[in-house]
């Protein structure tokens, strides 16, 4: 049985149905060694913020990944 991602294993995956932001917060909590709970909480929170403003959100897991890792390397 294959494992899954850490952002599925998780009860509170943001955007399930949406497996760009998936596969970039799984991504993230590989590159940075941080938790997948704590990489899901800001990626959740920077998305939230970005997706008010944004108008291509075909871009927004590059640009949400980005805004997490500089703030997760910042702690």
């Amino acid at each position: 049985m294959q494992s899954q991602p850490a952002s599925i294993r998780i009860s509170s995956a943001y955007d399930n149905d949406n497996e760009q932001h998936v596969r970039a917060i799984d991504r993230l909590v590989q590159e940075l060694g941080v938790p997948a709970e704590e990489v899901n909480k800001s990626y959740r929170e920077i998305l939230d913020e970005f997706r008010k403003d944004v108008k291509v959100e075909v871009f927004l897991p590059n640009l949400v990944s980005w805004a997490v890792q500089a703030r997760l390397q910042q702690t």
